[in-house]
């Protein structure tokens, strides 16, 4: 019993550690000066003005995904 486990605890782990490289391969949106939803400007390191726009850029690039649109 305890060779399945452990035989399933290596995969668990090998799926984490797959996982985990692919999200830090990921480039994330860089702050350009300007929100990225509304470009209303911003001060140097944000992205969003505010969480709303934030979130509405989410959806939107949620809804592209499963419309199989890309960015």
């Amino acid at each position: 019993m305890s060779d399945q486990i452990d035989k399933t605890d290596s995969i668990i782990y090998a799926e984490v550690v797959r996982g985990l490289a692919a999200v830090r391969r990921s480039i994330g949106l860089v702050s350009h000066g300007a929100c990225h939803y509304c470009d209303e400007p911003l001060v140097p390191g944000l992205r969003f003005c505010n969480i709303d726009c934030r979130d509405d850029y989410e959806k939107e690039l949620a809804a592209k995904a499963r419309a199989g649109r890309p960015e």
